[in-house]
């Protein structure tokens, strides 16, 4: 058994959102300049590296990540499917609905778009693949237990199709007695793992604690089973 991490280490070169501040990690007293000590500031917005989104990103009062329970983050039956995109496609619901997920309580979707995250920062925020709006309502109708989904790429929306976008994110967050409880977003994952995907057996999803907040950084653990 082992653990590994799902998540980005997060650094002043790590690729947001177009809109929001990059983030900055400033020296503050340092030892090497005479300081007893050594002190960082940071300032990162809420949706830097990897991050987890939870209903109130989108929805006046829906619920925000800091109300969420350690419980609720756990997540034991996992899995991360492979559906490879190319440059501003969406994963759609013919792709995933013949398959089985009975049990199955987080998908992670792994596009392969990662590998454009360090060497071309510009093609990972403007052409990113995204979620077809359609599969999200699919899976909270016919798979309530399914409570988290993730991808590897900056956002569940594609930059070039935002209103698709917006509309996957409110399918995921909205609340309707037939679909079970919202689901959490998990964005800008580090999905390429050495290890055979089916497995990781437990996923942990730990956001920064920050009182009051939507939506917060997050580190991504997973346990594998070997």
């Amino acid at each position: 058994m082992k653990y590994i991490m799902l998540s980005y280490m997060l650094e002043e070169s790590s690729p947001v959102h177009i809109g929001l501040q990059e983030p900055q990690i400033i020296p503050n007293a340092q030892i090497s300049k005479g300081g007893g000590y050594n002190s960082y500031i940071i300032n990162v917005e809420n949706h830097s590296g990897t991050h987890v989104d939870a209903p109130g990103h989108f929805l006046e009062g829906g619920k925000i990540i800091s109300e969420y329970k350690p419980d609720e983050l756990v997540f034991n039956n996992p899995l991360i499917l492979e559906v490879p995109k190319k440059q501003n496609e969406l994963i759609k619901l013919e792709e995933v609905s013949n398959l089985n997920l009975e049990g199955i309580n987080c998908i992670f979707f792994r596009t392969g778009f990662g590998k454009y995250r360090e060497k071309d920062s510009e093609t990972y925020l403007t052409s990113n693949p995204g979620i077809e709006s359609e599969l999200v309502y699919w899976l909270r109708k016919n798979y309530p237990e399914i409570k988290c989904i993730g991808i590897d790429c900056i956002s569940m929306s594609s930059y070039q199709k935002p209103e698709e976008g917006k509309k996957a994110h409110l399918n995921a967050f909205m609340k309707n007695e037939e679909l079970g409880e919202p689901l959490l977003l998990v964005e800008d994952m580090d999905l390429e793992i050495d290890e055979k995907l089916d497995s990781v057996e437990t996923v942990f999803i730990i956001p920064w604690q920050i009182k009051g907040i939507d939506s917060a950084p997050c580190v991504v653990m997973a346990k594998i089973n070997r």
